[in-house]
């Protein structure tokens, strides 16, 4: 098990050391008001922050977009999609940027409890910034993709809520956008030990072990109209978001799945529309994603 953990942390520690030379690499967008810092929970706990960005000299209200960042649950914070979450904000739009507690300091079922907060936080305050409360939008990636189906699921579905010991937040979802999200968590094997740091070590006799995967809480909880985007270079996400479009499919959702082949003769990397949101294929699958959502905008 120490071997394997080790494993995972040099993995982690690597992909975390190319994401911030990739992300010193790229300008940031001018003409955004940015707010930093925001304590959702006060503890003073430099993880229960967020930030809140939208375009200068705005007048009147804009549409809303909460992201959530990935990192295998165990490393990055709001830095992570700060690029991001900027070149969302200049397209017109008030985007809340959060952070959350990571693994192996708690569980998941801690970080779907930040999230909570933080989405309890935003509801809360969605007066203080230039926002329309009536177009909301929760996105996330990769592991952050999890917890924003999870985030989803608990805004609908007062058993889960119970289920996870979660804020009940009063906010209402017009559409979801999942970038690569992990939809299945329960595995056999050797990846067993890495569910240990994720979701406890007694983690099958815990509640939420049933609903470890997408389609345990499909049935618990209604979704909104849902974007998902993968690629044929997303190692790790191809599968899980194609599975993921088939389980919302069948409840009636209204999907746009976002599957990039080859992009002029290369494949597409995992999350690459938000580690490269300025990238030519990065601007395509933002704007067709920002396109789903206007189709619901009021």
């Amino acid at each position: 098990m120490a071997l394997f953990m080790a494993l995972c942390n040099a993995f982690w520690k690597n992909v975390e050391k190319n994401d911030i030379k990739n992300i010193a690499s790229q300008t940031e967008p001018e003409g955004i008001k940015r707010i930093y810092d925001i304590a959702y929970i006060d503890d003073s706990h430099p993880l229960h922050r967020l930030d809140v960005y939208y375009p200068e000299n705005t007048e009147g209200k804009l549409p809303v977009i909460i992201d959530i960042h990935g990192g295998g649950w165990m490393y990055g914070n709001k830095e992570l999609n700060r690029i991001y979450c900027l070149n969302l904000a200049k397209r017109g739009y008030t985007v809340f940027n959060m952070s959350y507690r990571l693994v192996p300091e708690v569980t998941v079922y801690d970080q779907l409890k930040d999230v909570m907060a933080a989405i309890d936080y935003i509801a809360k305050h969605l007066e203080d910034y230039p926002c329309d409360a009536d177009n909301i939008m929760l996105t996330g990636d990769s592991a952050g993709g999890m917890l924003a189906s999870y985030a989803a699921a608990l805004l609908t579905g007062e058993k889960l809520r119970e289920i996870f010991g979660t804020a009940a937040p009063a906010l209402k979802l017009k559409t979801l956008l999942l970038t690569s999200p992990v939809a299945s968590a329960k595995n056999k094997g050797i990846m067993s030990v890495y569910l240990t740091k994720m979701w406890g070590k007694n983690y099958k006799s815990a509640p939420g072990y049933a609903y470890m995967n997408f389609d345990e809480i499909a049935p618990l909880a209604e979704f909104p109209p849902t974007c998902l985007i993968t690629s044929s270079g997303d190692s790790l996400g191809l599968k899980q978001t194609r599975e993921q479009a088939e389980v919302l499919k069948k409840k009636g959702i209204d999907v746009l799945l976002l599957d990039f082949p080859k992009y002029d003769g290369v494949d597409l990397p995992h999350v690459f529309s938000v580690l490269a949101s300025e990238s030519k294929a990065g601007r395509e699958a933002i704007e067709k994603a920002l396109e789903f959502f206007r189709k619901y905008i009021d």
